[in-house]
């Protein structure tokens, strides 16, 4: 089983990753919203997630087989897969926030109800990351990551009803779920 996951995984992620890029290029130029004149830029996509990676969390994850613990596989697989998936629509946003002629942020928007203390905390920062080597840690998503990169220009592109100032008090309080596992740590 493991081998044939060490020759399926990487190709699934890379089928879906590039799905993720496209949908991803195609919001970034539709929250861009800039004048004409700034118009010629066109979102690229990122590059493919490294198979090493896939490779990797296959053997992570086939660890609970060893262990006669297939929901555990199940969770950290499907975990995985989500990660890796959409990791490339991610860096799509991050690589071309660097690129745009238009002076470009973005934000971690948490999405869902069960955000992590880690997200939190990124949240909490706001728009301050415009490319890849400025988000550093920021562009680590672990397993079932619900947080949406996106483009911010004003304080109107924020999601209606999102609050930064919310995530700094939920982060300094110590609130969030504080649990979530993936191949990477």
């Amino acid at each position: 089983m493991r081998n044939a996951l060490l020759a399926f995984f990487p190709e699934l992620v890379t089928e879906y990753g590039d799905i993720s890029a496209l949908l991803a290029a195609d919001f970034y130029d539709m929250l861009r919203d800039v004048p004409p004149s700034a118009a010629s830029f066109q979102a690229a996509y990122a590059r493919p997630v490294d198979p090493a990676k896939a490779e990797g969390s296959v053997r992570w994850a086939v660890g609970a087989l060893f262990a006669e613990d297939a929901p555990v596989f199940t969770s950290q697989i499907l975990g995985a897969t989500q990660r890796l998936v959409t990791q490339r629509g991610r860096d799509t946003i991050f690589d071309n926030a660097g690129r745009d002629p238009v002076r470009t942020s973005v934000a971690r928007i948490p999405s869902g109800t069960d955000t992590c203390t880690f997200c939190i905390m990124l949240a909490s920062r706001g728009a301050v990351y415009t490319d890849l080597v400025s988000a550093g840690e920021m562009n680590d998503f672990h397993d079932l990551c619900d947080c949406v990169p996106t483009v911010i220009r004003s304080k109107r592109d924020y999601p209606e009803g999102h609050d930064v100032a919310k995530f700094t008090d939920l982060y300094t309080s110590g609130l969030g779920t504080g649990r979530y596992a993936t191949a990477e740590g």
